[in-house]
């Protein structure tokens, strides 16, 4: 599933059988190159959760399962430093250690049951390094708001 396509679902759950919400946002942990965490925000359109990966058991073409909302805290959201919410992904820079523009991350393929990141998918930048437009989690160096440093490839 690409990980555009998962805000705007709505997240079903499967302890009380009801709508839980529709996801807002999704942050992924860049070092962990996974989800890390859904924001769903409820009917009342105020109230937003903040579901953790490991409540999370499948992303679905058009809806999303959890184990137990009821069961996450609903206080203030958590931060950390390493989860980038879809704005701050969308459009980042990519770069190899040796300083080549490889191109802009325009998406990223999620595997549905797991929640771990794929590939990171790329606009190529122009005379760019050949990288056929992927970067797999396991080749990201370090990653911030502003740029993401990619391993280089053998030739």
């Amino acid at each position: 599933m690409r990980l555009t396509r998962v805000t705007g679902l709505p997240v079903v759950d499967t302890h009380v059988a009801r709508q839980a919400g529709i996801v807002s946002d999704v942050l992924l942990d860049m070092q962990a190159g996974r989800v890390a965490v859904l924001n769903v925000k409820h009917a009342d359109g105020w109230l937003v959760q903040r579901i953790p990966a490991e409540y999370i058991y499948r992303l679905g073409p058009h809806t999303v399962l959890v184990a137990d909302t009821i069961a996450v805290d609903l206080g203030p959201p958590l931060t950390d430093q390493r989860w980038f919410p879809i704005e701050s992904l969308l459009g980042l820079q990519v770069m190899t250690e040796g300083g080549d523009a490889v191109g802009q991350i325009f998406d990223a393929e999620l595997d549905d049951h797991t929640l771990d990141v794929r590939a990171y998918l790329l606009r190529k930048a122009s005379g760019a390094w050949k990288r056929a437009g992927r970067v797999h989690p396991d080749e990201v160096v370090v990653c911030s708001p502003e740029l993401m440093l990619v391993r280089e490839r053998k030739k």
